[in-house]
């Protein structure tokens, strides 16, 4: 099992960037990747501070990327245009350097959080580039989620980020979903104690009906936390192997 956590200078951000990543060591040539985003405040080390992200690489044989995600909301900016670093730069880059698959349907995107909100926002908009995305309690409503008297960004912050009624109108996941139409498997899952589990709900019924036939949702206990996300991370794998 090899566990490395690489820094390269982008273009794109004019910074080094880290990440951290997992592969098995089968030594295949084009491994099954999961591209693991993590939440808001937290970092490329995020995920494997709180599960054992090797063992979970070895028991699917899978490779795992977790990228720093710069508390930009996976979402181009004036300060930091991480979408179109990410999807332009950072995916080929990983894949020109590791021994990973190009191939849509052995890429696999996840995340939690704002992370959950990334993973459904780069799967929705490059279905040609995923085989299938799922997020643990994910923002569905990045506007009810800056409202929310719980939310932990304050709400300079976010507005540095979404700084229009317009920007936030074209970066809803029902909006983006809408003008795409992807087709690729869908899950999502959110704690019933959750302070955004309501708009998962709701998200989860337009899914019901917009995505039938390639949408699931898992219903699960916990608030949110990263109680329910280590609890729940095997039952995702489970779900895409």
């Amino acid at each position: 099992m090899v566990l490395m956590n690489l820094s390269y200078r982008t273009n794109y951000l004019h910074t080094y960037f880290k990440t951290s990543v997992v592969i098995p060591d089968t030594n295949e040539q084009d491994y099954t990747t999961v591209w693991l985003l993590h939440g808001y405040t937290g970092d490329s080390t995020a995920w494997s501070k709180h599960v054992y992200i090797e063992e979970i690489a070895r028991k699917y044989n899978m490779a795992i990327i977790m990228p720093d995600g710069l508390n930009s909301f996976y979402s181009d900016s004036k300060f930091i245009p991480y979408y179109s670093f990410f999807m332009d730069e950072f995916m080929p880059k990983m894949q020109s350097i590791l021994p990973i698959s190009k191939d849509p349907a052995k890429n696999y995107i996840v995340g939690s959080s704002m992370g959950g909100y990334g993973a459904l926002k780069f799967a929705f908009r490059n279905p040609d580039k995923f085989g299938k995305v799922a997020a643990l309690s994910p923002i569905t409503d990045i506007e009810h989620f800056r409202d929310n008297p719980k939310c932990p960004m304050a709400k300079d912050t976010f507005n540095a980020i979404f700084d229009s009624s317009e920007n936030i109108a074209k970066n809803q996941l029902i909006n983006i979903y809408n003008n795409r139409q992807p087709k690729l498997p869908i899950l999502t899952l959110c704690g019933d104690i959750d302070f955004m589990h309501e708009d998962n709900v709701m998200f989860k019924n337009f899914l019901f009906i917009h995505a039938k036939g390639h949408y699931t949702w898992m219903p699960v206990e916990g608030d949110h936390s990263w109680k329910v996300w280590s609890k729940n991370i095997q039952n995702i794998f489970d779900w895409l192997s």
